[in-house]
């Protein structure tokens, strides 16, 4: 098990003191950034939020936090929708989709990296029950059970 406490190294972040839930630090320059992040994480037992200026700032970074993280341990972007709060067009389906997905994976993440643009974080999202209920995951090869699925879709109205 790994020990909240633990001591940063010269590579890692300092975690939240006991009772807390966030820390706040100086970022390291370049890879030195993902390279903390990544261990940091491999320390912590929860979800680490990592929030970057803007949508290319994200790519960069888990493209560089891929190099790092110890196998297993998720990477999860939750995409900015890319337009202007008064566009007349809607966001991308993809953007749409990949939002979709990060806020129905979140409740079943124990430990990972989830980084955000700050926009992403400014704007309202929809409760965890309706994520749920409203959306229909399938595998390819996967045996639906229809009661189930039934009774899932019953209660979400």
């Amino acid at each position: 098990m790994r020990d909240h406490a633990m001591t940063p190294t010269l590579l890692s972040l300092p975690l939240p003191a006991s009772g807390q839930l966030r820390a706040f630090v100086e970022a390291p320059v370049g890879s030195a950034l993902a390279l903390a992040i990544a261990d940091t994480a491999s320390r912590h037992e929860g979800l680490v939020l990592v929030i970057v200026a803007d949508s290319h700032a994200a790519h960069a970074l888990e493209a560089e936090l891929g190099l790092f993280v110890e196998a297993g341990l998720p990477i999860v972007h939750f995409p900015d929708w890319e337009t202007l709060p008064y566009d007349v067009f809607s966001p991308h389906p993809d953007i749409v989709s990949m939002r979709v997905e990060t806020l129905f994976r979140l409740p079943q993440l124990a430990r990972g990296i989830l980084v955000a643009p700050v926009q992403t974080l400014l704007q309202r999202l929809p409760p965890k029950k309706f994520i749920h209920g409203e959306s229909l995951a399938l595998k390819l090869g996967q045996k639906l059970d229809l009661e189930v699925e039934r009774r899932r879709l019953d209660a979400a109205g």
